[in-house]
């Protein structure tokens, strides 16, 4: 009964990730044809963001599946560093692209 549980739990999860890979794909495409704009970057980022957790989620559910708790803890590890990361870029280049901000640097808070 409780393999049943966990088969399921990683089928979700294993969706969830396809999902946000695809979704990642899409955002990273759109960021790549807005270059030369301001937003175009945090596009990619959030595309990036969509594929870490693609990669992420795949790996929860071959450990749930597997048994392999080291794959757990990555899937986990891994995500939080990423998403720290990517989140202390998204937020540098906000607020390089603030209007009043002098060019070349990042306004402090």
């Amino acid at each position: 009964m409780a393999a049943i549980g966990v088969g399921l739990l990683a089928g979700l999860a294993a969706l969830a990730g396809l999902w946000a890979g695809a979704r990642g794909i899409r955002l990273m495409a759109r960021g790549l044809r807005a270059a030369g704009e301001p937003e175009g970057a945090l596009w990619l980022i959030r595309g990036l963001r969509g594929l870490i957790v693609w990669i992420c989620l795949t790996c929860a559910a071959l450990g749930a599946l597997l048994e392999q708790a080291w794959l757990l803890v990555f899937a986990g590890l891994w995500l939080l560093e990423e998403i720290y990361e990517t989140g202390v870029l998204a937020s540098i280049l906000r607020d390089g692209a603030h209007p009043r901000a002098a060019p070349g640097s990042v306004r402090v808070r």
